[in-house]
């Protein structure tokens, strides 16, 4: 049982330990560099209040550089409990540390759902500072990127900003949100951010990104083969609701699996351009395909259908003795106004309604059965199999930065089965759910650096 707790409370307690000096700093001092050889103190980081983005401000401006050029996954090796933290090696012979602590009043929160509040913090050690730098020397490296390339700690300080304003990471929590992740999310997009998505020839890509929109169309003449074993309860369903004939029922299915296709060709090339760049894990890609090819499926599934009824309409217009099947073009679920300037009839249900109204709540029919039956398609479209050959040619184009992605996921899994192993849930699931979270703070942190000089913080 004592080991069972200790597992379960050691993220707790290790990063709960009290920092190497006093995590404060005064919001209201002047900007002056510090000298590259004064003590310095560890701020706390809080990028949700306007003094906490001072007191960072503040902080960063001050430091004599903040160019940093390799960046260490370190572990304490003193003690029972085993704290993890990382250290940017800067440009001037001094490092910065940077920690995630449950905060020490408050870290019996930790074991609820919900998590307690975390306390991440940073602190650049000078060579003056001894005593810091003998903690440092009661830990170990764990992992260290030998690139050769600079980068500033603006980047660091955005992705602990890209974690405190996750809806789920802000908080500290007992199996998820401790040290560990927050020192695996800045190794796996610190790498990721040194290393972008390789930039492959325009003429390799097209031709990858042909492959994936044929593959695609494959699916689609497949499924419009078979339309009507998937549709004939749905198209019975449509006819009574609207009265369309067999001749509707043929041209209807013509029409969606047509804008399917000009969706399919005209959106994914696109979205495969900018929409990688998102991409954290490998395993992402799948969920991140399966999503966008069916958004651009609905897409076009929803432009064949308002064609069809379009050029429906304008043949109606031309018979006297048939009433439109959709009197102007309506958004989904938009409700149209009458003038009650028609003539009213008197419906099955003895209710007086304008002709104008009687089309309006046909139509109304009409999308419902055609998004049903949009819906149905996508959903029936298969693009597994070939879709990782057609995608090789946007994966990852250095050896540095899979070596960090493919650290951090051996440190996950092998955590995750020791959490697994004492009752605490499955270990793929947490993997996943940690993946998912580190993926929406990368996504964050592209949408800071995105058209501005500078971070907002800064």
């Amino acid at each position: 049982m004592d080991n069972i707790l200790g597992l379960a409370l050691r993220p707790i307690v290790s990063c709960s330990a009290p920092a190497s000096r006093p995590l404060a700093i005064s919001a209201n001092s002047s900007i002056q560099k510090y000298s590259a050889d004064r003590v310095q103190v560890p701020i706390v980081l809080d990028f949700q209040s306007d003094k906490g983005k001072e007191v960072i401000r503040n902080w960063y401006h001050k430091q004599p550089t903040t160019r940093f050029t390799h960046i260490e996954h370190r572990k304490d090796i003193m003690g029972q409990f085993k704290h993890e933290f990382i250290v940017a090696y800067l440009d001037n012979s001094t490092v910065c540390r940077f920690d995630r602590r449950a905060r020490e009043d408050m870290r019996g929160h930790a074991l609820k759902g919900e998590g307690t509040v975390s306390e991440d913090s940073a602190h650049v050690i000078t060579l003056a500072d001894t005593d810091s730098k003998a903690l440092l020397d009661k830990s170990e490296v764990l992992m260290r990127s030998d690139n050769k390339w600079r980068r500033d700690l603006d980047f660091i300080l955005a992705v602990c900003g890209g974690i405190q304003s996750h809806p789920e990471a802000k908080s500290y929590s007992l199996l998820h949100y401790n040290c560990y992740f927050f020192s695996w999310t800045l190794v796996t997009i610190i790498g990721r951010r040194a290393h972008r998505v390789r930039e492959p020839r325009e003429e390799q890509a097209q031709v990858r990104t042909n492959e994936l929109v044929e593959i695609i169309q494959t699916s689609l003449s497949k499924t419009k083969q078979t339309r009507f074993a998937w549709g004939s309860g749905l198209i019975r369903l449509g006819r009574s609701a609207m009265g369309v004939n067999p001749r509707q029922e043929s041209l209807v299915n013509d029409y969606i699996l047509k804008g399917m296709e000009k969706a399919i060709v005209k959106n994914i090339p696109t979205r495969l351009s900018w929409g990688l760049e998102e991409i954290l894990f490998p395993s992402q890609i799948s969920h991140w395909l399966k999503k966008e090819v069916s958004l651009a499926l609905q897409e076009g599934g929803r432009l064949g259908v308002q064609q069809f009824l379009n050029e429906t309409n304008a043949r109606s217009q031309n018979s006297k003795y048939s009433a439109p099947m959709y009197p102007r073009t309506v958004a989904l679920g938009e409700i149209d106004e009458l003038d009650g300037s028609t003539p009213p009839v008197v419906d099955m249900d003895h209710t007086y309604r304008s002709l104008e109204e009687r089309a309006q709540r046909k139509a109304e029919k009409t999308l419902r059965v055609y998004e049903e039956m949009i819906n149905s398609l996508a959903a029936g479209v298969s693009i597994e199999g070939k879709v990782w050959n057609a995608l090789s040619v946007f994966d990852y184009g250095d050896c540095c930065v899979k070596t960090a992605r493919e650290y951090v996921t051996a440190r996950m899994a092998d955590h995750f089965k020791q959490v697994e192993s004492y009752g605490f849930g499955k270990s793929e699931m947490m993997v996943e759910r940690t993946q998912n979270s580190m993926g929406e703070i990368w996504v964050s942190v592209l949408e800071m650096m995105k058209g501005k000089s500078k971070f907002p913080f800064l």
